[in-house]
Formats: structure tokens, C-alpha cells, sequence
């Protein structure tokens, strides 16, 4: 009869590459949140160098606007440019520092539930200011009417807020004086659809350029023949990456206006509930 063998002295192998395993994703984990903080620090000192330069343009402007009693109209006019130059770029910087530390961040998604119609409103809040001093009239969110809880997703918080305001920033940048920005949502069985207006109406020719560019950009083509890719905003960018993170889907769609002049306009799918991995 075979004789039962002694249990073995040695570690069970199973338990202890589990170990290792849980190990190597924990050191993996700490080498992200480190490379955050470093890029962090970073761009934290860069965005201090910057604001110093322009706190000694403004205090300069300071001094000349008290130089005069009444300064004269070319000099008031330049003065009001170098004031308004001045915010312009401090909103940069801090768009600049925001958009660093979120395509540093490769942590994986946290989810909650979210109602994209008040983070919506929110991010339009967030920026009429920087609308208004443009001269661009930025529009409340309006909705398909499918009602309260119809626009609810799952969705990462740290990186849906920032998503929605850094393409509302392109969108008024892109808009012209006197222009508007407006935001739709729809309520999709599966998504929740965002749509907001990208470009003001445009000829044919100029619409269906400006569409064919940004489709390249949302799916990553290379421009046909070799051509050098029609160059996007920052903002655009950061848009892009946040939205891939979140496994939604972005589209350009045209919005006719009237028969000769259509807008462009980018549409965002939120899946209701994630894919997971």
C-alpha cells in the first residue's frame, strides 16, 4: 500500500506568488502616485515662474495708468490690452497646470454616479466668466425633455469636471465676438449625448473641412497623403484624453442652420454604465 507522504516543509508556491503579484501592483501603484507628484512639482514651479513675469507687466501697467491724470486715448487703449493679455494669460496658466496633472494621472478610473446635467451646468458656471470676457455668450445647458434622473452615468468625477470645462474653453475660444456657445443634452437608452457647438456657421466648403479635420483628431488618423494634421487646441487635446478614459465617444456633427451656413458641432456618448475591463 502506497504510504501517505509528510506534508512538505516547503512555502505552498501558489501563495507566495500571489504575494508577489500583489507586490508588484502595490510598487506599480506608488510609482504612479510618485510620477503624479513629480510632474506636479513641476508644473507647480513652471506656473510660478510664468505668474511672476506677468505680476511685473501688471504692476508696470500699474504705474503707467497713474502716471496720467487723463491718459490719452491710444495709451488707455494699450494699457486695456495689456490688462486684458494679462488675465488671458493667467487663465492659461492655470488651464496649463490642470491639464498636466491630468494626462500625468494614468490611474485607472474612479466611478460614481453622476448627473451630467448639473456637472453640465456646473462647468458652464464655471466659465461664463471667461465667456463674457471674450464677448461670447454662453447658453444654459438645455435638454431633449426626457426628465429628471434621464442623464444620469457612471462616471470619474476627477476627470468628467475638468472634461466638461476644458472643452467648453475651446468652444469659446473658437467662437468669435459676439458670438455663442450652446450645450444639448439627449438621453439615449444606452449614452447620454452631449453636444455642444464648435465653430460658428460656416460656408460648405469651410464646414466640411473643419468636420473631416476634427474626425481625423477624435479617431486618430493620419492625415490623408502625408499632410501635415490640422494643429488643435490644448484644450481639445486634454478633451480627447479624458473622454478615451472614460471609455465614451466623441464625433463631429453638422447643424444646419440655414440652407448656405452650418455649424460644427462636437458630440460626446457617455456610456450609462462603463465597460469593465
Amino acid at each position: 500500500m502506497t504510504q501517505p507522504q509528510p506534508p512538505s516543509s516547503q512555502p505552498d508556491v501558489s501563495d507566495d506568488h500571489s504575494k508577489e503579484v500583489a507586490a508588484g501592483a502595490g510598487s506599480a501603484d506608488a510609482a504612479v502616485v510618485r510620477a503624479v507628484q513629480e510632474v506636479s512639482t513641476l508644473i507647480e514651479q513652471s506656473a510660478h515662474d510664468l505668474r511672476s513675469s506677468l505680476n511685473a507687466i501688471q504692476s508696470w501697467a500699474y504705474v503707467l495708468d497713474r502716471a496720467f491724470d487723463t491718459a490719452p486715448a491710444p495709451a488707455q487703449r494699450a494699457l486695456d490690452g495689456i490688462r486684458a493679455g494679462a488675465r488671458q494669460q493667467l487663465a492659461l496658466i492655470e488651464e496649463m497646470e490642470e491639464s498636466v496633472r491630468l494626462l500625468a494621472d494614468e490611474r485607472p478610473p474612479s466611478w460614481q454616479r453622476i448627473d451630467l446635467l448639473d456637472a453640465a451646468a456646473q462647468a458652464i458656471a464655471d466659465r461664463r466668466p471667461a465667456a463674457e470676457a471674450r464677448g461670447v455668450l454662453l447658453a444654459p445647458v438645455t435638454t431633449d425633455g426626457a426628465g429628471d434622473g434621464a442623464y444620469g452615468i457612471d462616471g470619474d468625477a476627477n476627470r468628467l469636471v475638468p472634461l466638461l470645462r476644458h472643452l467648453l474653453v475651446h468652444c469659446i475660444w473658437r467662437a468669435p465676438a459676439g458670438g455663442s456657445v450652446a450645450m444639448h443634452l439627449f438621453g439615449e437608452p444606452a449614452h447620454v449625448k452631449l453636444r455642444i457647438t464648435e465653430s460658428p456657421p460656416l460656408d460648405h466648403q469651410r464646414s466640411a473641412s473643419r468636420l473631416a479635420a476634427l474626425t481625423d483628431f477624435f479617431g486618430r488618423r493620419a492625415a490623408a497623403d502625408g499632410a501635415t494634421p490640422a494643429r488643435q487646441s490644448t484644450a481639445l487635446l486634454l478633451t480627447r484624453r479624458m473622454v478615451e478614459m472614460h471609455g465614451a465617444v466623441l464625433s463631429a456633427e453638422s447643424d444646419g442652420c440655414d440652407e448656405d451656413r452650418i455649424s460644427v458641432c462636437i458630440a460626446v456618448r457617455f456610456l450609462r454604465q462603463p465597460r469593465m475591463a
